[in-house]
């Protein structure tokens, strides 16, 4: 039974950290920088100036109260525009700054411009997201060795401090003459996410998914240009994407009142840009609305609620035969929504590239929790929509993701009593020679100099030990590979960086630990069955009324100690039931 306390202990441990960890993040400032190329070749790539609408979407979907800075780059990078808390005013300025957009640079610093941001852009505690768009390659001088040691520099300097201010990039390639493999590995290495746009006129869109990913937004499933409005949506915002030449945009509302762009009230706001509508209504009238447009994937219901759904953090990078957790909750006003009776009402599916929903159930561990693995992905990009109907409302989140080939595996040996880790590497023998791999590891931690290590083969295993690390500091690895194929082929596998730091010696989750208590302590029977068996020390048979002596000896131990672990077990559980509602009862006034 202490085992079981330390257990329950542990779980409300988990549970209230959680609680706290969630409101701290919540608190924390969101950072965006956003970097947009000025180099001439925009000329060429963007001939229209597309960039401008792009960017101003971009400014309309970007949180509020979000730190944010809008720069341009070419041989030197400069300011367009700064917010230390994003609101309406700032949103009017950098509209009409954005105008200056323009194609006039020589070069293209990238290193330049990711050092300005790093240096400048960032300073806070929250999310931290770098934005590049770009249609070229680092081009800093004539001399060709000198772009080329440029280019080295932000693979091997700016990269690694871009990992240990745990800055995401999302990059943005414009044109086929991009450095497209310096900026997937820049998105890669960084745990961000990289789109590629055959012309400028994919750029709005690819802003949009690029918005989604750095501040992601409550948003309701969007059906055949139909959507549903619960009472306790405060207000929507509808993206709307027009096609050329297309009539203008309409909405019916539930009471078949319809909306268009002269529809402008003090709780309809509509903006009719070039390529798309964005409308904006407060205070909405609860039912079905319907858009009189186009139908495209592409367009957003984003809402402002106090009934939100959340997804635990999916990386944007998966290897292949990797599996993909899922883990969503629901809270209003902040607050865990955890009731029998809600969670009985909702209906949750996950939808991969379109195909077939798959309903994913309730964690019968965590209440409050729903939980699914994907498994079996291909390797390419993903698309996931999560659609959760609770019959008076609904909501939806869509994620994009990557599977990338894993011709090598990392697993990570955890000692959590000496906080140190073991780093283990198993090479997919079929496609890759092992005889020729070969492993660099270099190890990045704050305000010291990089260190490399060589990690050698050892009775056919590839391992890195590393040193204990202490509480508070962290430490981040990246890897260089160098193989052959089984054919002979020189090969570059990618790995992608090892982040470690005090998360990383957490304890189990709570199922994992009731699990170990199953199968590794014995019940009370066999307790009892162990302590009443004597052991054999003589060795001549037993006559038959011996035996039947002894059975009844044993059956009567063995219900006089079940009748005890009973009247324990029975005040135990009451102590026990007492002390959880306490801890609830605390819990829920935390929360309120």
């Amino acid at each position: 039974m202490k085992l079981s306390t330390n257990v329950l202990i542990i779980y409300l441990s988990f549970f209230l950290g959680g609680v706290v960890n969630a409101s701290q993040h919540f608190n924390d400032t969101n950072e965006v920088q956003v970097l947009i190329d000025v180099s001439g070749s925009m000329k060429q790539n963007d001939p229209q100036n597309l960039r401008v609408a792009a960017t101003q979407l971009l400014i309309r979907l970007l949180p509020d109260n979000a730190n944010v800075s809008l720069w341009l780059f070419a041989e030197k990078t400069s300011l367009l525009s700064h917010a230390d808390a994003v609101d309406e005013n700032w949103r009017q300025d950098a509209l009409k700054a954005s105008q200056k957009i323009h194609s006039h640079g020589i070069y293209t610093h990238i290193e330049d411009a990711i050092q300005t941001t790093l240096e400048k852009g960032f300073s806070g505690n929250g999310s931290k997201n770098l934005i590049i768009l770009t249609d070229g390659m680092v081009d800093i001088s004539k001399d060709i060795m000198v772009s080329a040691d440029s280019r080295e520099r932000i693979l091997s300097d700016l990269i690694p401090k871009l990992q240990l201010g745990k800055v995401k990039v999302q990059t943005i390639a414009l044109s086929d003459q991009v450095d497209k493999e310096l900026l997937d590995k820049l998105a890669f290495q960084s745990g961000g996410w990289a789109e590629s746009a055959e012309s400028a006129d994919q750029l709005q869109r690819l802003f949009l998914k690029t918005a989604r990913k750095v501040a992601p937004k409550d948003s309701l499933p969007l059906n055949n240009n139909a959507f549903t409005v619960d009472s306790s949506i405060q207000e929507f915002s509808l993206l709307i994407f027009k096609q050329p030449n297309a009539t203008p945009s309409q909405i019916i509302r539930p009471d078949q009142e319809t909306l268009t762009k002269i529809s402008v009230s003090e709780s309809v706001f509509w903006l009719s840009a070039d390529g798309y509508d964005l409308v904006t209504v407060k205070s909405p009238m609860p039912g079905e609305w319907h858009i009189e447009a186009a139908i495209d994937p592409d367009n957003q219901v984003m809402i402002l609620t106090d009934l939100k759904m959340h997804l635990n953090e999916l990386a944007s990078f998966l290897g292949e035969k990797q599996p993909l957790p899922l883990k969503l909750h629901f809270t209003e006003q902040g607050n865990l929504i955890g009731r029998a009776d809600f969670i009985d009402l909702m209906a949750i599916t996950v939808s991969l590239d379109g195909q077939t929903p798959i309903k994913i159930e309730a964690d019968k561990t965590e209440p409050g929790f729903f939980f699914h693995v994907l498994d079996g992905l291909a390797k390419g990009k993903h698309s996931l929509a999560i659609v959760a109907d609770g019959k008076t409302f609904k909501r939806e989140i869509s994620q994009d993701f990557a599977v990338v080939p894993a011709l090598i595996t990392i697993d990570k040996l955890i000692d959590h009593a000496n906080r140190a880790i073991t780093l283990k590497f198993t090479p997919d023998i079929a496609v890759l020679d092992a005889s020729t791999l070969s492993i660099t590891a270099t190890l990045h931690r704050p305000g010291r100099e990089p260190e490399s290590q060589i990690i050698q083969e050892q009775n056919g295993e590839w391992q890195l030990k590393l040193d204990k690390l202490p509480a508070g500091e962290s430490l981040s690895v990246n890897f260089d590979v160098l193989a052959k194929s089984l054919d002979g082929t020189v090969v570059t596998p990618q790995l992608p960086p090892v982040k470690i730091d005090d998360s990383s010696f957490a304890p189990p989750e709570p199922a994992v630990l009731l699990e170990q208590e199953q199968t590794q302590s014995p019940s009370p029977t066999e307790t009892a069955n162990s302590e009443a068996v004597p052991e054999a020390t003589d060795q001549t048979p037993p006559t038959n009324s011996q035996i039947e002596n002894e059975w009844g000896i044993i059956i009567g131990i063995v219900l006089a100690i079940n009748l005890l672990f009973c009247g324990i077990g029975f005040f135990v559980y009451k102590a026990l039931k007492k002390a959880i509602e306490k801890q609830q009862q605390q819990l829920l006034e935390r929360l309120a």
